[in-house]
This record gives structure tokens, C-alpha cells and sequence, in this order.
């Protein structure tokens, strides 16, 4: 029987809701089997309405021992301004507090291992702390903002961009050496260590993973499905804003003019305004929201979109797109570190005009929609599960 250790969490949120994101979901999923396999501390930040949803977190887990602290620091130029003058990142200074650090320092004398969650909580590890670090990296967060600039037109906008990936590569490459063991995708592994043999030695692959349990469900009937396209994700994040917009932009009207009756449901909270405003320019766009149940709209969905032209990292919708079986259509990005394939479990896509004609073949190819749909589902049942993931935190704590 394996030891119980005393393991301290920190993470930069509260991860509740479940449903009201993809990094909160892992999140919770790694605090939960933490707690029940060792004696966890866990600790985060308070954000936004994080607050009214702190009891039902500790309710729904179980966690008793805890210390959670408000902090909202707005993404601005006077805090750009001051995080150059610490010689930090921008989301390492949003993610800063003092008291929160010595709080950090008292408990870690207790303990085993640190399990860090997102880049922005390293720097809580106190220098003197000789237990196991292990680091969860999420994304290669430098390659998300670098891919960023490629796509961005301002100059300024884009120099400040690229400024701001090189001081996060910076400091995930102090982390990742800082660290004893590093759960990442794969690509992004290789991205904070390109030497393979130096990667084997503490680089250990460990997925982004969605809601496995929608891999029980049945492929939804084609011909009950509307003719509408769907997108799940955070409307505040840039990468989806800019991917939204790069499909409606380019390539609605293409769609709309072979399909009149098509629609498209954006899923998610808090819609950026420039969303707001896209959508208010087509009448068939619809921004539904934060939705309490998905299967209120997925399965009546013909396809699933994922139109991201930066970001790194394995993308969690797409992971929740195979489990579901609603046939994709993503761009590389979308399906990078997947392993998946072009034409049999999702159609891949990075130029425009091929992304809408793929759209527009599974709005009309029962065939192969239903192949796709099955194939995602038998790559996700093989390859993308939580059990798989367990193994290795059990192994490795």
C-alpha cells in the first residue's frame, strides 16, 4: 500500500465550478485524488466570483486543511509597467501577494511535496524547500503568447506580445529546472526541453484531459441533429476570441449563402465584447451563455468547430469532442499533441477556405460524419481517460 504524504497544492484559482472551464476541471480532478490518497493542504487564489462558490468546493471534496485569499489585479499598462520593473510577467505580477508567500513558507515546513498547478504558482516554492516539486505545467505558456504575435497586426501590440514571451520562456525554463518532476503534454515537454535525454530524466507525459465519462454516451443521430455548428470555451482567452472571429469573419457568409438555416452556439461565459459584436451582426450566431448542462445543446449539434490559430499545449475541447463523438473540424493548433488523424477521427484544417469546405462536407456527408464520430470515440476510450492519469500520479508522488 502506498505511503500517504503530506502534499501541499498550489494552484492561481479556485477550480469551481467543474463546469465553468477546462483548466478548473483538471484542476479539481487533481486536488480531488490528492485528498483522497494523501494529506493534502491545498492552496489558491480567490478571483472574481471564486468567493461564493469557495464552500461548496470544500463541501463537494472534502478538503479541510486550506488557505484561500482574494486577489483581482487587472491586466492593464500601469501593472505591464510595474511587472517590468520586478522583472516579472505579467501574469506572475497579477498572481503576486506578500501575504499569500509567507503563508506558503509556513506550511511547506510540513511537508513532503509541493504540487504546483500553472507556471504563475512556482514562485511561492520557497528556496529552501528540500521535499519533491513537482510541476504541472498546463501549456508551454511562452509558445501561446509567441504564436500570438504571429497573428497579431498592430506592431506595437505585437512587439509588446513578443516582449512578453520571452520573459515568460524565462521563467518557465528557471521552473522546469527548478522542479524534481514535470507533468506536461508532450509537445509542450519537448518545448521546455529539447534534449530527450535530459526530457527522460524528470519530463513526464501527462494529458490535459476533458470529461472522460461522455465517452459512454451514444453518437448523436445525424438526421436528428440541427443544421448548426458549436463552440465550447472561454470567451475571455484570447486565442478562442481571435479564432471566432478569424472563422465568422472569413468564412460565415461563405457558409451561410450554401446552408441559409445554418447556426452556430458559442458556449461560454462572459463574452468578450468583440464577440458581443459579432454576434450582433448575424442573426444566426448565437452566444448562449454559461450552460449548466452541454447536452442541452450538443448532442443537437451537426459539428464541432475548433478554429484556434495559437495556443499550446493539448486542447481540452477537442479531447471533450472526441469523447462526445460530434465530428470536428480544427485547425493544427486545435489537435496538436493529439493523436488523432486528418480525415478519420477530425478533419484538420489551417487555411480558411479548406476549414469551411470540411465545415461544409460534414453539414451534408452522412457517412462520413457518422465515421468520424465513432473513429473519435474509440481514440478517446483508448488514449484518453483519467484512470491513465492516476496511474501516473500514484507512481510518481
Amino acid at each position: 500500500m502506498a505511503t500517504r504524504k503530506k502534499v501541499l497544492l498550489l494552484t492561481i484559482h479556485l477550480p469551481f465550478p467543474i463546469n465553468h472551464g477546462a483548466s478548473l476541471f483538471n484542476t479539481y480532478k487533481l486536488a480531488t485524488w490528492l485528498h483522497q490518497h494523501h494529506d493534502l493542504y491545498f492552496a489558491c487564489f480567490l478571483k472574481g466570483e471564486d468567493k461564493k462558490y469557495k464552500d461548496a468546493f470544500l463541501a463537494d471534496t472534502g478538503i479541510t486543511r486550506y488557505h484561500m485569499e482574494e486577489l483581482n489585479v487587472e491586466r492593464n499598462a500601469v501593472n505591464l509597467l510595474k511587472s517590468y520593473l520586478l522583472g516579472v510577467s505579467i501574469n506572475m505580477f497579477r498572481n503576486r501577494s506578500a501575504s499569500f508567500r509567507n503563508k506558503i513558507e509556513e506550511v511547506s515546513k510540513d511537508m513532503d511535496v509541493i504540487v504546483v498547478d500553472h507556471y504563475e504558482a512556482m514562485q511561492y516554492v520557497p528556496a529552501d524547500f528540500r521535499g519533491k516539486v513537482v510541476f504541472r505545467t498546463h501549456n508551454a505558456e511562452y509558445l501561446i503568447w509567441s504564436r500570438y504575435a504571429e497573428v497579431e497586426p498592430n506592431p506595437i501590440k505585437k512587439m509588446v506580445i513578443r516582449q512578453e514571451a520571452r520573459r515568460i520562456k524565462k521563467w518557465e525554463l528557471r521552473y522546469v529546472k527548478r522542479a524534481d518532476l514535470v507533468l506536461g503534454a508532450p509537445n509542450d515537454n519537448e518545448n521546455h526541453e529539447p534534449d530527450p535525454v535530459k526530457r527522460n530524466k524528470k519530463f513526464i507525459e501527462f494529458l490535459h484531459l476533458g470529461q472522460d465519462e461522455q465517452i459512454v454516451l451514444p453518437v448523436p443521430d445525424f438526421t436528428r441533429t440541427e443544421l448548426a455548428l458549436v463552440y465550447v470555451g472561454t470567451l475571455t482567452w484570447e486565442a478562442n476570441i481571435d479564432g471566432l472571429l478569424w472563422l465568422v469573419d472569413g468564412g460565415w457568409e461563405k457558409l451561410k449563402g450554401q446552408f441559409p438555416e445554418l447556426k452556430f452556439y458559442i458556449i461560454g461565459k462572459n463574452a468578450d465584447q468583440r464577440l458581443m459584436d459579432m454576434a450582433a451582426r448575424h442573426r444566426d450566431i448565437i452566444l448562449t451563455g454559461f450552460v449548466e448542462d452541454l447536452e442541452d445543446y450538443l448532442p443537437r449539434c451537426r459539428v464541432n468547430v475548433i478554429p484556434l490559430r495559437f495556443g499550446s499545449g493539448m486542447k481540452v475541447k477537442t479531447i471533450n469532442g472526441l469523447c462526445r463523438g460530434i465530428p470536428m473540424v480544427s485547425t493544427s493548433i486545435g489537435t496538436e499533441g493529439l493523436r488523432v488523424e486528418d480525415g478519420k477521427d477530425v478533419f484538420i484544417a489551417d487555411d480558411l477556405d479548406t476549414f469551411i469546405d470540411r465545415t461544409a462536407l460534414l453539414l451534408t456527408d452522412q457517412q462520413r460524419w457518422e465515421e468520424l464520430a465513432n473513429n473519435s470515440k474509440e481514440t478517446a476510450k483508448a488514449h484518453y481517460t483519467w484512470d491513465s492519469l492516476y496511474r501516473i500520479l500514484a507512481e510518481n508522488i
